[in-house]
């Protein structure tokens, strides 16, 4: 039996449409709902439920916060989070400055 180092990860491949609509993801941050949930249980050591989890990626999606780059074979979403971080922090810090205004104006 010869020894070999493991296979790498299957990397996530997006749909046909997805492509042919000029995605390209070498450069992306790109992860299932299931990878995230188990990515961030591994980060902060707490289980994330993956059904809660998807309902709030769906809400940040619809307020322009991250996007969904496609749904997979398999029905999974594929959540482009490349910019996320960023566009988060800005949503976070206008809404604090506009409840500060909001209370020093009374």
């Amino acid at each position: 039996m010869t020894h070999r180092p493991p296979s790498p990860p299957t990397p996530l491949v997006p749909t046909a449409a997805t492509l042919s609509a000029g995605c390209h993801l070498e450069d992306r941050v790109v992860v299932t709902t299931a990878q995230l949930a188990s990515y961030m249980a591994d980060a902060f050591d707490c289980h994330v439920d993956e059904g809660a989890l998807e309902p709030l990626l769906v809400e940040l999606d619809r307020h322009g916060l991250l996007e969904c780059v496609t749904v997979t074979q398999n029905g999974a979403y594929l959540w482009d989070l490349t910019d996320a971080p960023e566009r988060i922090g800005d949503a976070i810090a206008a809404a604090v400055v506009g409840a500060l205004e909001s209370w020093l104006e009374d």
